[in-house]
C-alpha cells in the first residue's frame, strides 16, 4: 500500500469515525449494534495505520507501544477511581467489563454541573430519547420498578463534598442514583456501589447492601414535553426532566 493511498484511506476511517459519534444519538438501539461494529472495525484500521506509519519512524516496540497506550488511557481515564477532586476533571465514568461500553451510544453520556453551597457537583447520565414511545410508566420504565435513571451505567453523582441528597447523607466522591418512578411521587435510593453495569437485573444483593439511603419526593407534570431524559441545574438541586414528567431531588452540603 502506497502512502497516498494509505493517507486517504486514514483520512476516510477517521471521517466515518467522527460520523458515526455524530449520528450514534440517533439510532434505534437495533441499529447502533451493527454500526457499532462496523465502527469498531475502522478504529481497528486506524490504529493499524497509525502502527505502520509510526513503525517507520520510531521501530516496531516503539511505535507498538505508542499505539497501546493511546487505548488504555481514555481507558483508564474512565474506568479507575480517581480522587474526587481529580474526578470532577475527568470524564465521566464508564464500565469497560461490558461489551455495550465499547458501542456507539443511542443514549449518549450527558453531564450535568450543579453547584452546591458555591462547589461544583457532577452528575454523570445516560440519556435515552423517548421516540415516540411512552417511557415512565410505560413497559419501558414501568411504575413500582426499579430503574437507573437513565442508560448504560447507572447515574452517578460525583462530588468533592459530602452531600444530602433528598435527605439522604453520601460522602465526598461517587454514588449511584437509582430510582423507583411512580405517578405522584419517586423513591430515590443511593448506592455507594458504582462500577456495576446498569441493568436493573444487576441490582443484586450485593450492591443493594451497598445502599446509603433511600427517599420520597414528589413529581410533577408539565406543559412542555423534554424528549431525551435531562437534568437541570435548580436552585435547591437538581430536577430530573423527561416526556412530562419533573422530579425535584433536593442537594445540599453536609453541615458540620
Amino acid at each position: 500500500m502506497t502512502r497516498s493511498r494509505l493517507r486517504w484511506m486514514v483520512v476516510a476511517t477517521g471521517v466515518f469515525l467522527l460520523a458515526g459519534l455524530w449520528l450514534a444519538p440517533s439510532l434505534s438501539p437495533a441499529v447502533a449494534i451493527p454500526v457499532s461494529l462496523v465502527w469498531l472495525a475502522l478504529l481497528g484500521f486506524l490504529l493499524y495505520a497509525a502502527y505502520i506509519v509510526l513503525r517507520s519512524w520510531l521501530g516496531p516496540r516503539m511505535a507498538a507501544a505508542i499505539v497501546v497506550i493511546a487505548v488504555l488511557v481514555p481507558v483508564a481515564g474512565t474506568m479507575i477511581p480517581a480522587p474526587p477532586d481529580l474526578a470532577m476533571r475527568l470524564p465521566c465514568p464508564r464500565n469497560w467489563g461490558w461489551l455495550a461500553t465499547w458501542m456507539l451510544r443511542s443514549s449518549p453520556i450527558g453531564t450535568t454541573f450543579v453547584r452546591v453551597d458555591g462547589t461544583p457537583v457532577k452528575i454523570c447520565y445516560g440519556r435515552p430519547a423517548a421516540r415516540g414511545r411512552t417511557m415512565l410508566g410505560g413497559s419501558r420504565v414501568p411504575f413500582g420498578q426499579l430503574w437507573r435513571t437513565g442508560a448504560n451505567e447507572p447515574t452517578t453523582i460525583v462530588a468533592p463534598i459530602g452531600l444530602v441528597v433528598a435527605g439522604v447523607q453520601i460522602p465526598a466522591g461517587r454514588a449511584a442514583l437509582y430510582t423507583i418512578p411512580g405517578p405522584e411521587s419517586w423513591e430515590i435510593i443511593l448506592n455507594a456501589s458504582t462500577s456495576q453495569w446498569g441493568l436493573e437485573t444487576e441490582y443484586r444483593d450485593a450492591i443493594r447492601s451497598r445502599e446509603l439511603g433511600r427517599a420520597i419526593v414528589p413529581s410533577e407534570q408539565s406543559d412542555s414535553f423534554v424528549e431525551r431524559l435531562t437534568f437541570l441545574p435548580d436552585s435547591a438541586g437538581v430536577v430530573l426532566a423527561w416526556e412530562r414528567t419533573r422530579v425535584r431531588i433536593p442537594i445540599e452540603p453536609v453541615r458540620r
